[in-house]
């Protein structure tokens, strides 16, 4: 089949999410390994999605690589072109064409990627809970600002007393919801689109977030940390696979998610191609000592990818033991700030009849 004489109708612009790089990657390994070229791999792989399907335009993105691998070009190439796969995925594909080890270097590509995925999904589903129990108490809250409160309020109002602070703040807040609670809906929707496309559009505002995300008390060191493991795992398989430190290290700096740290690493980024260590580089403030401990003992032993390796799983296990902790922080507080809330409303609702009562019995 010439795949050169196809025109590709669907304008290839999506990326690629991580979970279907990973099963194209062990696709690609388990043909490549069985004798296939990596053209008749690609083309079996483009063969297995339908047109049809809503995934066709990935079908297109296949397609086009096997069109730059026809070409003369190489696979990790067409891999950034058409699917914008990372740098440090591409350098690793890169690397084993140009050595003949390509099947290795599309299974350490695979494992790279889902030790990433791994570690993302760990962070996120730690989190899923106290998400799930805040989501809860704002609900209830609004359900009872707007939904109890404004069949109390009459009654309150006919009291004919002066009212504590608390039942008019509450009482203040429930007929804000009930006459306007539609525009607040609205308006804290296009905020937060806002927010969320100053976010991805402007670097700056970027990382202004992460600066301040990084000074939150357990939040920041968590955010860091995970940030660090990220670099580490990629740049240590770099390093395992064969290339020079300082390729590694340049690769791998597109993958580091915080700018802050992203940005201190970038200001060494010159000093490994003088002949600086690699150990002395990464002996920052943001980095834990024990990291550039390892990296000088893998230098002077000559294991530096696994060393560097070994550093980013122990950060993986202390994010474990982070996650932990901050988890059980954060559940006690939002539960406890549930009942602060409930209880707020209750008292706004008994304090002013209990004011009644007690000028009655007098």
């Amino acid at each position: 089949m010439n795949f050169q004489s196809l025109k590709i109708k669907i304008p290839i612009k999506r990326k690629w999410k991580r979970r279907e790089v990973i099963l194209l990657l062990e696709r690609l390994e388990l043909y490549v390994s069985s004798g296939l070229t990596i053209n008749k791999a690609l083309a079996i792989s483009a063969q297995g999605i339908s047109v049809s399907s809503r995934k066709s335009w990935q079908k297109n993105s296949i397609e086009q690589v096997i069109v730059r691998v026809e070409s003369g070009g190489l696979l990790a190439q067409g891999l950034v072109q058409f699917m914008h796969i990372s740098k440090t995925t591409a350098g690793l594909i890169e690397h084993g064409e140009s050595s003949g080890g390509l099947v290795r270097a599309l299974s350490s590509a695979r494992i790279l990627l889902e030790k990433d995925d791994e570690l993302l999904r760990k962070c996120t589903s730690a989190m899923a809970y106290p998400f799930i129990i805040g989501l809860f108490a704002c609900v209830l809250t609004i359900g009872l600002i707007r939904g109890v409160m404004p069949q109390i309020i009459p009654m309150l109002k006919s009291l004919h007393v002066e009212l504590p602070l608390l039942t008019r703040i509450v009482m203040y807040i429930s007929e804000v919801l009930t006459s306007h609670g539609l525009y607040i809906g609205f308006g804290i929707i296009f905020l937060c689109a806002g927010l969320r496309i100053c976010y991805t559009k402007i670097p700056a505002v970027k990382k202004f977030c992460h600066s301040v995300c990084i000074r939150i008390p357990l939040i920041g060191g968590l955010v860091q940390d995970y940030a660090l493991t990220v670099f580490l795992q990629s740049c240590g398989s770099l390093v395992e696979a064969g290339l020079p430190v300082s390729h590694a290290y340049t690769h791998t700096l597109d993958t580091v998610p915080l700018i802050p740290l992203r940005d201190a690493l970038k200001q060494h980024e010159h000093d490994l191609s003088r002949g600086v260590s690699l150990g002395i580089v990464l002996s920052q403030k943001r980095i834990p000592a024990y990291v550039s401990s390892l990296v000088h003992a893998g230098e002077s032993s000559g294991t530096l990818g696994s060393s560097i390796l070994r550093a980013a799983s122990i950060l993986d296990r202390d994010i474990d033991h982070m996650l932990k902790k901050v988890t059980s922080l954060i559940e006690p507080m939002m539960m406890a700030g549930m009942g602060c809330v409930v209880g707020a409303i209750a008292l706004s609702i008994m304090m002013p009849i209990y004011d009644i009562s007690k000028v009655l019995q007098k």
